[in-house]
């Protein structure tokens, strides 16, 4: 048999050893029936009712060993921390217990099972990233400086203005000499004799 069933039978056979006269008065008929709606929950693995009917018992009767039952329901409701503690307490109330080496190896083993259960659910924490200020800075003044002058395009316009110079003069002097040229020849008409006879009339 379990240790956790056999915690429950303890209380049983406690709870039925009880005087008479304490059976007949109505908080121990109440504490024994919840210990039995308890104990009936607890074998259909019903570990809520379980804990909440051997609680109310407890509460009523102060039986030390419902707080063994207690924590078996606890312990099947996966709260082995609430469990661990409430064996502690059955041992305080029961130190000379002869089982109290396996009370306290399990008591042991449900505190392991606690820090396993809390490495699990332990939420991961993101690395903290300090806060920096930004620091603000003027902003950086940009001027438009327009792009430095292409010096093979100043020789070409230099060179052009050069040649039309040149043509310029040529055309003005080619002009004041024909001018000069013209104006200097006579101005005699011509004779048939200078010219010679025309065509067809001798």
């Amino acid at each position: 048999m379990s240790l956790c069933k056999a915690g429950v039978c303890i209380l049983t056979v406690l709870l039925l050893a009880a005087s008479p006269a304490a059976a007949d008065s109505a908080r121990e008929a109440r504490a024994r029936a919840l210990f039995e709606d308890g104990r009936k929950a607890y074998e259909t693995s019903n570990y809520q009712t379980a804990y909440d009917a051997f609680k109310e018992s407890y509460l009523l009767s102060h039986e030390p060993a419902l707080l063994y039952n207690i924590a078996s329901a606890l312990q099947g409701l996966k709260r082995p921390h609430d469990a661990a503690e409430a064996l502690r307490s059955f041992l305080r109330l029961q130190p000379q217990d002869p089982d109290r080496p396996e009370i306290e190896k399990r008591i042991g083993n449900l505190e392991e099972e606690q820090r396993l259960l809390d490495s699990e659910h332990r939420p991961t924490t993101p690395p903290v990233v300090p806060v920096v200020n930004p620091i603000v800075t003027a902003p950086v003044l940009t001027t438009t400086v327009p792009p430095p002058p292409d010096k093979s395009a100043s020789r070409r316009k230099v060179v052009i203005a050069v040649v039309c110079s040149i043509a310029a003069v040529i055309v003005a002097g080619t002009a004041i000499g024909l001018g000069i040229g013209l104006s200097s020849s006579s101005t005699e008409p011509y004779t048939p004799a200078q010219i010679g006879p025309v065509p067809g009339t001798k």
